[in-house]
């Protein structure tokens, strides 16, 4: 349990509350790899005063103040440890910030975010901040926001998006509210969890690294971004329907050849499996995310040298599904509160980036909001998001579903990937090969 919020005194300034070890863990930014969540969102013409009204009522007042405390709360060092503390000149103004105006084209939005992903942000106020580009192309206005890996995962600010948007233009149905056909059995795993659970731990840890030309090379810190274009996510449930899988398994599979495509294509070499660390959620079912961190990363080799689609799609299945009924989501999480709770940060970091550098990237995959999303009467266009990196891996791969459609984001480290477009080509080119073998 977090301690109650301040009361509104001249003193607030001086409370604090320490920051949980789940959300202390991502306050280990680098200078190749910061810990910032990037985001692109294109309304229709919106003004930068009316969203900062409609931020200020919808969110920061949510609650009476309460329900987002965070987006107020800049994070101070004391000691060895992390606090929470109320910031005395928090101002929106501070955060939702004028954007440059003359980036007016999608060409241009990409130039700009790759440069804006290597700088970080503020430490003297709450780790946060939204650029508004009013004039965009097509009659749209850019909403470029940054938010700290500290401050909560993808999922936990998709209720923030919820609470934005207009009351009368969207049914409110949070991810992992709906009740699942089949629920895993938690005192199982508790049960299997004392003998399993260091097994798996051992199991990853003789995991020798990926070695290719995306995963080896130390990191030079200059990062890209690219994404996709958008494909219709009835057509990706066509696809998972016919190959008898799950969404994820179809778009997990068709990441494991995009890397075939790419490496064969970039240097005539192939690869026989693409390490991924990729989030699990361990929230409970019918809980609604709030802002923290709750979500283990597990490491997954993707089947990236099988060349035939249905053997690659059911062989992703399998591992898919045998990491769902795995405890390592739960060693993962246990493992990674105990080590920033116990150990000096320094220690934390190398033991995590031990880890984290067997794997060539990071892959997620946040479902949002099905239906149109409006605000202020503003029709929300489009939603693209990058996924932050730690150690050596410098490929971050994104997955969002949004409004009946799917999109991924690419962010690289520019001596891996030196064009992540080719990338997001190759993953559009093996998602039409799905399509051509299912007919």
């Amino acid at each position: 349990m977090s301690a109650p919020s301040p009361p509104p005194t001249s003193a607030t300034s001086q409370w604090r509350e320490p920051v949980a070890g789940a959300d202390g863990f991502w306050l280990q930014d680098s200078p190749t790899n910061l810990m910032i969540i990037n985001s692109v969102m294109i309304f229709d013409r919106l003004e930068i005063d009316h969203f900062r009204r409609l931020f200020s009522n919808r969110v920061l007042a949510a609650g009476g103040g309460e329900q987002y405390p965070r987006f107020r709360r800049k994070i101070v060092r004391v000691g060895r440890r992390f606090h929470w503390e109320e910031d005395p000149d928090f101002d929106v103004t501070r955060h939702i910030v004028p954007g440059p105006q003359e980036v007016r084209t999608s060409d241009q939005l990409r130039e700009y975010v790759s440069a804006l992903a290597q700088v970080e942000l503020p430490e003297d106020r709450s780790r946060w901040q939204m650029q508004l580009i009013e004039d965009f192309e097509d009659g749209s206005t850019a909403i470029i926001c940054r938010v700290h890996h500290c401050m909560g995962d993808g999922l936990a600010f998709i209720p923030v998006l919820f609470k934005l948007m207009d009351e009368s233009e969207v049914t409110r149905v949070l991810p992992g509210e709906k009740v699942a056909k089949k629920r895993p059995n938690k005192l199982a795993l508790a049960a299997k969890l004392p003998l399993a659970g260091p097994l798996v731990l051992a199991q990853k840890m003789l995991w020798k690294a990926d070695s290719s030309s995306v995963h080896g090379p130390e990191l030079g810190g200059i990062k890209r971004v690219a994404w996709t274009r958008k494909f219709e996510l009835s057509h990706i449930k066509n696809l998972k329907n016919h190959f008898e899988a799950t969404v994820n398994d179809v778009l997990m599979a068709a990441i494991a050849g995009s890397f075939k495509r790419y490496l064969e294509h970039t240097s005539g070499l192939g690869v026989d499996k693409v390490r991924a660390s990729m989030p699990v959620s361990i929230r409970a079912q019918g809980e609604a995310p709030v802002m923290n961190n709750r979500f283990a990363a597990v490491l997954l080799e993707l089947p990236a040298g099988i060349a035939d689609v249905r053997a690659r799609i059911a062989e992703t299945k399998r591992r898919m599904s045998a990491v769902k009924r795995s405890v390592e989501p739960l060693v993962t999480y246990g493992l990674m509160r105990v080590m920033v709770k116990a150990l000096p940060q320094g220690i934390s970091t190398r033991l995590a980036d031990f880890l984290a550098n067997k794997c060539t990237c990071v892959v997620t995959n946040v479902p949002g909001p099905q239906e149109d999303l409006y605000i202020g009467g503003r029709r929300l266009r489009n939603m693209i998001f990058w996924v932050p990196q730690r150690g050596k891996i410098g490929i971050g791969i994104s997955i969002f579903s949004f409004s009946g459609s799917v999109q991924v984001g690419i962010i690289a480290d520019t001596t891996l990937l030196p064009d992540p477009q080719l990338f997001a080509k190759a993953f559009e080119d093996e998602l039409e090969h799905m399509s051509e073998v299912a007919g």
